[in-house]
């Protein structure tokens, strides 16, 4: 299946720069995106070739809970992907468009949220997808 390629774990924080601090210190994460999306800043950590997304949210997670939110999956044809999902049986939410591209999210095992999402803004791209890559 060449059309997916897992991009990024979205992770839920309320201490973002504590967050970055210790992924850059640490890991040698650098920022490559940092922004308001529907309101509330969100991050992307690169380490290497993998990302994490980070979620500013204002309270800590619950006792027993950690900041896992979901897995993220980038796609070429968001359409065909959810088809073929949901032919599988698989639980998808409908697509949220976007003015770069478009998100659904999947229900896996064990109630793991997965987020299948396109990126065909080429302006968009670049936050997303490596330069010296040409695909996802």
């Amino acid at each position: 299946m060449s059309d997916l390629t897992l991009h990024h774990v979205h992770l839920v924080t309320n201490d973002i720069q504590g967050f970055c601090d210790f992924y850059g210190q640490n890991f040698g994460a650098e920022i490559v995106f940092d922004d308001l999306i529907d309101g509330d800043r969100n991050i992307f950590l690169k380490i290497g070739t993998g990302r994490i997304h980070l979620f500013e949210s204002r309270s800590a997670a619950p006792d027993g809970r950690n900041s896992f939110h979901h897995l993220g999956m980038m796609v070429e044809d968001l359409d065909a992907v959810v088809d073929r999902l949901r032919g599988n049986g698989v639980k998808v939410s409908d697509i949220t468009r976007t003015p770069g591209g478009g998100f659904a999210m999947a229900m896996a095992p064990d109630h793991v949220k997965i987020e299948l999402f396109e990126v065909k803004s080429e302006a968009a791209r670049r936050f997303f997808v490596d330069a010296d890559k040409e695909t996802a």
